[in-house]
């Protein structure tokens, strides 16, 4: 097996969605072991907005996932610079207790 093959393998793709219009930013490569946090923000070019905005990010089978963001988005978590206003476990439990 080369080198390169084995890197490629090492690699998993992010999605990015903006957390001013809410839509899917371009995906990044990242490297195994280099992930961030489930739910990291991340700024970006949006291509809708037409500006670097904060994005969160989604991994393939992580912890935080699209339902997680469009119900933070939703719910108004993200602040006009694209912020969390509170953190995502403070958020969801306020969320869980008032339903």
């Amino acid at each position: 097996m080369s080198k390169h093959n084995k890197n490629i393998r090492n690699l998993s793709i992010s999605d990015f969605y903006c957390t001013q219009c809410g839509l899917k930013g371009v995906p990044i490569l990242r490297t195994a072991g280099r992930e961030r946090e489930p739910g990291h923000l991340k700024k970006l070019f949006c291509l809708n907005c037409q500006k670097e905005c904060n994005m969160v990010e989604i991994k393939p089978r992580g912890k935080y996932t699209l339902d997680d963001f469009l119900l933070e988005f939703e719910h108004g978590n993200f602040d006009e610079n694209g912020n969390r206003k509170k953190v995502w476990k403070q958020f969801i439990r306020e969320v869980k207790n008032n339903e």
